[in-house]
């Protein structure tokens, strides 16, 4: 690694999983309440937890006034403290933001306690018709140096082999995705009535349309086709750069040897939709900036995504969705309660209400998706690429992240080009859960595939150049993780959903597997035992 590649990557001085002092309330409402009355709301169940917390010496104030927005002077105006969904139901849910604070400034992080003051008195608020169905730290999205979790690709970028082909000199040869035939037919017309929202990194559209022009990525076919579906202006490739403020205290990654290091890499999301251009070619793509420059973020932002979302979903302006979720949310569920639990001071460290807690620490995420998922939407989301170590050891892979291991989503995990387990890759589901697949994600440095090539899925890369210092020759780039892999099950998902399928119907096919199914009375094993997946089969060329 060249010594410039200290600029780019770095060693997090601390691991934390949620953002200190922020709390995210979920809460159920009697109607759809308009803009007026939401504000009115927010401050009614503000004032209502604060006369319940101020007997703790705690207290709660409004999202953005406190905590990092006292101490970084950049940080984005708050304009949105609260967040409906739930517009399937007929008592919507709202997520209510908030700083709490201890009045004791001695205290550490005081949010531990104040959650679980309000999660031993539930039934409490309820008598005074504050229902509230779950409340939650503000978990890190992915991981960061200042705030830092599991989380990110399973290697950094790094620059792509360089193959010659004979081809005419106006041709522009590259690295190609395809299908392997599997019992599903593509969409005849290219899943052209499907749009797929990627929720990520993203560069700026002018540093997209520059780098089109730059002498050595002039003859990189993905890149320029994306260039001239953003010159259409018909929705047929578009980036939401400015939409979503974003901050950058949240970082992530791993280096070669799965260590933690964080690095930029807004590169990641153009990755990810590349992926989906070349196996969709006429999806309608939207590339959405969610997370920040070094691939992370915190709930705030996702919950005004994907609430922003249901409601074009609700008014028609999106009539077919695939939502691809390149990203991770939360410990696996088996680290959680050793994570929440571990100080058994706090009132709930008891075993009576323990699971009650646990649920209510993700209840609102997962509700938010299952949301999504009852006006139709297809998400795709990776199942994580925390496993190295475990696989080092010879143990299973840990089970699938938050969002993967929802029943509303479609978790992803990664397999080589063999169709092996990836070193790195987590579970894609957890039993007795169905929901999950496996596709062509790469695998680990040092691993190569049978034409003797690093194993990694290569792909559209733009910054002049790469984590490790190495120069940008030719806009591609090996990658490796299950973020890929969601990426080519979204863009089979949009084949789907434009045949008329259903998401369900989708999910429930693609999980249970493409060949010939047993005739074992109680179903059949899975592909991939070990990652609790059938095989999505997907190979890489470089050709025309």
């Amino acid at each position: 690694m060249s010594r410039s590649a200290t600029e780019f990557m770095g060693t997090p001085a601390g691991l934390f999983h949620w953002i200190p002092g922020e709390m995210i309330v979920i809460a159920r409402l009697t109607r759809i309440p308009l803009d007026d009355a939401l504000s009115i709301a927010f401050e009614q169940i503000r004032t209502q937890l604060n006369t319940f917390l101020a007997r703790y010496q705690l207290t709660l104030d409004p999202y953005g006034v406190a905590g990092r927005w006292e101490e970084i002077p950049t940080m984005p105006p708050v304009r949105r403290r609260a967040f409906v969904f739930g517009l399937h139901s007929q008592q919507p849910l709202v997520a209510l933001f908030f700083h709490t604070r201890a009045l004791d400034t001695r205290e550490g992080d005081p949010l531990p306690s104040a959650l679980s003051y309000i999660h031993a008195h539930i039934a409490y608020f309820a008598q005074f018709g504050l229902h509230i169905v779950s409340a939650m730290p503000n978990w890190l999205v992915t991981a960061a140096p200042l705030l830092y979790s599991e989380g990110g690709p399973g290697a950094p970028p790094r620059p792509a082999p360089v193959l010659e082909v004979h081809a005419p000199p106006q041709a522009l040869p590259g690295w190609h995705l395809q299908f392997a035939t599997q019992g599903l037919a593509l969409d005849a017309r290219d899943a052209e009535d499907v749009t797929v929202v990627v929720v990520d990194t993203a560069q700026h559209p002018d540093r997209i349309r520059s780098a089109a022009t730059r002498p050595e990525l002039r003859r990189n076919w993905l890149l320029q086709r994306l260039v001239e579906d953003m010159r259409q202006e018909d929705g047929s490739f578009m980036v939401e750069y400015d939409r979503y403020p974003v901050t950058n205290d949240v970082r992530t990654g791993h280096d070669a040897a799965q260590r933690s290091r964080y690095y930029l890499m807004p590169d990641h999301g153009l990755f990810v939709s590349g992926i989906i251009r070349d196996l969709a070619p006429r999806a309608r793509i939207r590339l959405v900036r969610a997370l920040n420059d070094f691939g992370g973020c915190d709930l705030y932002n996702l919950f005004a995504v994907l609430t922003d979302l249901e409601h074009e979903l609700i008014s028609g302006t999106i009539r077919r969705l695939v939502i691809n979720l390149s990203l991770t949310v939360l410990p696996d569920f088996l680290r959680l309660p050793y994570l929440w639990f571990q100080d058994r001071q706090w009132p709930t460290s008891q075993l009576l209400g323990a699971q009650n807690v646990l649920t209510s620490l993700e209840e609102g995420l997962r509700l938010l998706f299952e949301s999504l998922f009852a006006h139709g939407a297809l998400i795709v989301a990776a199942a994580g690429n925390d496993s190295y170590q475990a696989f080092r050891k010879g143990l299973p892979p840990r089970p699938p992240r938050a969002p993967a291991r929802y029943r509303s989503t479609l978790g992803v995990t990664s397999v080589n080009s063999n169709f092996y387990p990836s070193q790195f890759a987590n579970a894609a589901n957890i039993p007795a859960d169905t929901g999950g697949v496996a596709t062509f994600g790469g695998d680990s440095a040092g691993v190569v595939n049978q034409q003797g090539l690093p194993d990694a899925v290569r792909g559209l890369f733009i910054s002049p150049t790469f984590p490790g210092g190495e120069t940008n020759l030719t806009g591609w780039a090996d990658w490796s993780g299950s973020s890929f892999s969601t990426a080519i099950v979204s863009a089979l998902g949009a084949h789907l959903l434009a045949q008329g399928w259903s998401a369900s119907n989708s999910i429930a096919r693609l999980s249970m597997g493409l060949g010939q199914q047993g005739e074992i009375a109680f179903g059949s094993p899975a592909d991939v035992s070990s990652l609790l997946a059938n095989v999505i089969y997907a190979q890489q060329s470089f050709r025309l």
